[in-house]
C-alpha cells in the first residue's frame, strides 16, 4: 500500500486539494442552494474541453486547444452570466441555470460526436484523478491556495452577503460585486479540476461534505470544519479503498462520502 501512495502521490495529493477547495465552496453551494449553479458551470466546463478537443482535431494549435484554457475560459464566462444582475432581473435564476445546463451538455455531446478519436460515452464519463500529473498539481495547488487565501480574506463579507443580502446593501456593501467574486473562486476551482477529476468527483465534492457539515455543524465556522474535515476523510478513504480493492477511485471517493453525510444525518436525527 505505501508503495501504491507513492506512485500515485501526486494524485493523492492533487484529490486532497480539489477536495480542501470544493468543501469551503460548497458550503455557500448548499447554504444558498447553489446547487445547480455548481451543476450548470460543471456541465460548461465540460462543454469546454470538449471544444478544445475539437479545435485540436481542426488543426489548430496553442491555447485555443487547450483543455485548461477553454474549459476555464467558458466557464468564467458562465459565472459573469449567472452573476450578472440586470440579466437576473430579466430572466428567472432557474431558467438561466436550466438553459445553460441543457445548452452545454448538448453541445459537448456535440463536440465530442465530432472529435476525431474522440468517444462520446468516454468523454461524458471522463475524469482519472489517477492521472494527475506533477504539472497538473502545481496548477491545481496554485489556484486552491489563492482560492482559499481570497475566502480567508474576505470571510466575513462573502458570510455577509449570503446569510443576509438586504441588511448588507443597506450597509453599504457592493453585493453584486462580492456575488461575482464567489462565483469567479467557484468557476477557478471547477475549471481546473474537470479536466482531472470528471464531473461526478467535482460535483460530489461541492455537494456531498457540504450536506454532512450542515448535519453536524452547530454554527457557521463548524459546518465549515465538518464539510472539510468530510472532504478530506472521505478523499483518503476513498482513495485507500479503490487502490486495495481495485475500484475505480473517483466513484469510490464518492460513495464514501455519501455514506459519511448518510451517518451525519442518523447523529443528526439521534442529536435531536
Amino acid at each position: 500500500m505505501p508503495d501504491t501512495l507513492l506512485l500515485f502521490r501526486e494524485a493523492f495529493a492533487g484529490t486532497l486539494l480539489i477536495a480542501a477547495a470544493c468543501a469551503v465552496l460548497g458550503v455557500y453551494v448548499v447554504y444558498r442552494r447553489m446547487v445547480f449553479v455548481a451543476a450548470a458551470l460543471a456541465q460548461l466546463s465540460s462543454a469546454g474541453i470538449a471544444l478544445a478537443g475539437f479545435l485540436a482535431g481542426l488543426g489548430l494549435g496553442g491555447i485555443v486547444t487547450s483543455e485548461l484554457g477553454v474549459s476555464s475560459a467558458v466557464t468564467l464566462g458562465g459565472v459573469v452570466f449567472f452573476a450578472h444582475e440586470s440579466v437576473e432581473r430579466r430572466v428567472p435564476t432557474d431558467s438561466r441555470l436550466g438553459l445553460a445546463y441543457v445548452l452545454a451538455g448538448a453541445i459537448a455531446v456535440l463536440l465530442a460526436a465530432r472529435t476525431a478519436g474522440m468517444d462520446v460515452h468516454e468523454f461524458m464519463l471522463r475524469g482519472n484523478i489517477l492521472g494527475i500529473t506533477g504539472g497538473d498539481l502545481w496548477l491545481i495547488l496554485a489556484v486552491v491556495v489563492v482560492v482559499l487565501a481570497v475566502h480567508v480574506a474576505f470571510f466575513k463579507e462573502f458570510l455577509f452577503v449570503s446569510f443576509d443580502r438586504e441588511m448588507a446593501a443597506t450597509l453599504g456593501y457592493a453585493v453584486g460585486r462580492w456575488n461575482l467574486l464567489l462565483h469567479l473562486t467557484m468557476g477557478a476551482v471547477i475549471a481546473v479540476s474537470m479536466a482531472a477529476a470528471g464531473v461526478l468527483l467535482v460535483f460530489a465534492f461541492l455537494v456531498v461534505p457540504a450536506v454532512t457539515g450542515v448535519l453536524l455543524g452547530r454554527s457557521v465556522r463548524a459546518v465549515f470544519t465538518w464539510a472539510m474535515g468530510s472532504s478530506l476523510a472521505s478523499s483518503v478513504i476513498g482513495f485507500l479503498i479503490s487502490i486495495a480493492l481495485d475500484l475505480p477511485t473517483g466513484p469510490t471517493i464518492v460513495a464514501v462520502a455519501g455514506s459519511l453525510a448518510a451517518l451525519a444525518g442518523i447523529i443528526a436525527k439521534l442529536r435531536d
